[in-house]
């Protein structure tokens, strides 16, 4: 493995305050959102379809009368765990209807995954894995996380692909010296981010990113790796050392 630069600074993230304010897993409200069999089978429905579900579709897969799928909707949504938007436009008269998907980003990790997330941190914690092999780990994965012939497009998919919507915001000039600047606009696994030993998580992180960057181009250089409170998000990747564009 590469040896890490002094740019690739270990950047502590916000468990590290001690606030007892920042809980761990599901919120209360999702918690009680979907502690409802019926309401989890909808979340669990809406988990396994693409580009969402109107009530009628909804209600013929967990087998639940409209207006009760209705009903349990709105619980959902005021707990933030589905949201609602109009279906494209069909040519026909009328209101189209309206369709719901869970909340979190591009349908990565339905409601119960982020606490399994957690849970699997804890272990590690247990286990004794300090964040020199939590990196490492990740950097062995991430060679896995690209195929041949990727090149930093396919990284930057890849990472869409996990849910952390990532944004380049990379300059001109940053380009024609072989730049890609990044901002990670959600972090899909913030409840777990938030937890005793979170830090562990964005560490696992940086090194999924340099063992998938080191497949897409041995030459370029993760030059900062910079964590964000992982509610607003918009961690930092800028990588050097890339063919100008």
């Amino acid at each position: 493995m590469p040896n890490i630069s002094t740019s690739h600074q270990r950047n502590k993230t916000p468990d590290d305050t001690g606030n007892p304010d920042e809980r761990p897993g599901l919120s209360p409200e999702e918690a009680r959102a979907v502690a409802h069999p019926s309401r989890r089978r909808i979340t669990e429905a809406l988990g396994a379809a693409t580009g969402g579900l109107t009530v009628s579709e909804l209600a013929e897969r967990v087998e639940l009368h409209p207006n009760a799928v209705r009903q349990h909707l709105e619980v959902l949504q005021r707990a933030g765990v589905v949201v609602k938007a109009p279906s494209p436009p069909t040519g026909r008269r009328g209101r189209p209807s309206a369709r719901y998907a869970l909340a979190a980003p591009h349908g990565v990790a339905a409601v119960g995954h982020r606490e399994l997330v957690r849970l699997l941190l804890e272990l590690v914690r247990r286990a004794g894995t300090d964040e020199d092999g939590v990196e490492a780990f990740g950097w062995e994965q991430g060679r896995r996380l690209v195929g041949d012939d990727a090149d930093v497009d396919d990284l930057t998919a890849a990472f869409a692909g996990l849910g952390f919507a990532p944004e380049e915001v990379t300059s001109a000039a940053g380009r024609r010296a072989g730049e890609r600047d990044v901002r990670l606009r959600a972090c899909p696994f913030k409840d777990a981010v938030l937890a005793p030993g979170g830090h562990l998580i964005c560490a696992l992180h940086r090194g999924l990113v340099r063992g998938a960057l080191e497949r897409v181009d041995y030459d370029a250089e993760l030059s900062i790796f910079e964590p964000k409170h992982p509610v607003t998000a918009g961690c930092r990747v800028l990588v050097t050392g890339l063919e100008p564009r």
